[in-house]
């Protein structure tokens, strides 16, 4: 059977730690393979030398297949992300390749050519590595790759079995830690309890001498001996403590805390009307999208924008944000807005996470430095430079600066949020759009982060 494998493969940019480490593994043509992990933990890099367009550091890749490799797509002019996205997987399909290589094939794709994929997919008579946070598609996949801290572990099953082990992992060192803390409290306890134990001690001792009971001499002695005992029982407990306290710090890494925290809002959010186009025209050249279209939405509604790639739902979304105008007709906001796109380019890279919380939520730095630890950047991280943060982090500094006060949008748009997210950072974008109060409007074709986010109604252009 037909394959390709990786032999100790490490690959580190100049001058930099490897980003993969000694990875080992092999994709046959009868397995679809799921990678996942973090962004930025090096999964386009693996795909690359996969493809062979990229050199490994160290170690080889072992080709007993032709390979055909899909990018992630950005769009063209005036060619939506998802007619572009379907042309190149059907080129894709279509190249006599044994094995594909799929970057995000999913992104930007309607229901229908989303359907279209799956299918040909399921027909295709070979072998793929999907890099995906589509958890619909994940859960096609036979096996599963996870890439983390440079290492590439290989989990048997489906992205399902995959979940449980993760949960299961998590429960253990929840569970340790959870330990540790008693073991710690236990460990405290005795240490008070052995300290008023000498303080009875040794004021029974002076008392003791004091009345003539025992010779000055004799309980001098019996002090000493005692003190001495008391120094190594101390001695093994702050040892005992030392090693608890650094296991913590241990399982403190492994549990990377990604719970963030959204405050009330100072005011409630407004629940009139929010948006409304009346007659509004407009459309590109050769290529007219609205014609006297007209849309109403209120305050505290949650609503799901849909249709088929090219329908015109991203225009609309800069439409609403005032990002280009109408040709005729109106189009009227109401109440505080915020926007959030796939790009995550609303904070400014210059400044760091404090002050761009700071500046947009016009608020004083040191509540921007509240703000910033609910979000979980605590102490010097607050001070990062967002040019420099992980897409991970770069979200949760984008949702601090939007909704971590209380002075928090009516309206929350967001255009394909979860396209560029990793699996975790679509957790925590829909933990926080759970937390929030307001209206929502959002262009979305990830089935299951709709389905979590509390959508009321859906619009269909």
């Amino acid at each position: 059977m037909k394959s390709i494998s990786l032999i100790n493969v490490s690959f580190a940019h100049h001058g930099c730690d490897d980003l993969l480490h000694n990875c080992t593994a092999t994709v046959r043509t009868d397995q679809i393979i799921a990678m996942i992990g973090d962004n930025g933990a090096g999964k386009s890099t693996c795909l690359k030398i996969i493809a062979g367009t990229l050199a490994p550091t160290a170690g080889r890749v072992v080709h007993n297949a032709r390979v055909s490799m899909l990018d992630q797509i950005q769009p063209h002019d005036t060619q939506s992300g998802g007619q572009r996205q379907a042309d190149y997987l059907a080129r894709v399909f279509d190249s006599g390749a044994d094995i594909l290589l799929l970057d995000e094939p999913t992104n930007n794709l309607d229901a229908t050519a989303r359907a279209q994929f799956f299918g040909r997919l399921a027909r295709f008579n070979g072998g793929a590595i999907i890099v995906s946070h589509d958890r619909e598609l994940l859960r096609r996949a036979d096996v599963i790759w996870e890439l983390a801290a440079g290492k590439l572990t290989v989990y048997g099953g489906g992205y399902d079995f995959y979940v449980a082990k993760r949960d299961a992992l998590r429960a253990n060192l929840e569970s340790q830690y959870v330990d540790t803390q008693k073991r710690i409290a236990e460990l405290n306890r005795t240490m008070m309890t052995a300290q008023n134990t000498r303080q009875h001690r040794e004021a029974k001792q002076k008392k003791e001498i004091a009345t003539v009971k025992r010779p000055r001499i004799a309980a001098r002695a019996l002090r000493g001996k005692s003190s001495e005992t008391e120094a190594k029982k101390r001695r093994l407990i702050l040892a005992k403590m030392a090693a608890q306290q650094s296991m913590q710090q241990t399982l403190t890494t492994q549990l990377r805390d990604d719970v963030i925290k959204i405050p009330m809002p100072s005011q409630p959010c407004r629940a009139k009307e929010l948006i409304r186009i009346e007659n509004m025209t407009f459309g590109y050249e050769n290529s007219p999208l609205f014609h006297n279209f007209c849309f109403s939405m209120m305050g505290q509604k949650r609503v799901h924008l849909t249709g088929p790639n090219g329908a015109g739902k991203s225009t609309l979304i800069k439409l609403i944000c005032g990002h280009i105008q109408p040709q005729s007709g109106s189009v009227r906001i109401f109440g505080r807005t915020a926007c959030l796109n796939q790009d995550l380019n609303l904070l400014d890279p210059r400044l760091d996470v404090v002050d761009n919380i700071s500046e947009i939520a016009n608020i004083l730095p040191h509540d921007a430095h509240a703000i910033a630890a609910n979000f979980g950047f605590r102490g010097d991280a607050g001070h990062k430079p967002v040019a420099v943060l992980s897409g991970g982090e770069l979200l949760k500094a984008t949702l601090a600066a939007i909704l971590g006060s209380k002075n928090q949008p009516d309206l929350l748009i967001l255009d394909e949020p979860t396209n560029n997210l990793d699996i975790k950072s679509s957790e925590i974008l829909m933990d926080a759009l759970r937390q929030y109060h307001g209206a929502v409007l959002v262009v979305s074709h990830d089935t299951e982060f709709i389905r979590n986010i509390q959508i009321q109604e859906t619009v269909t252009l």
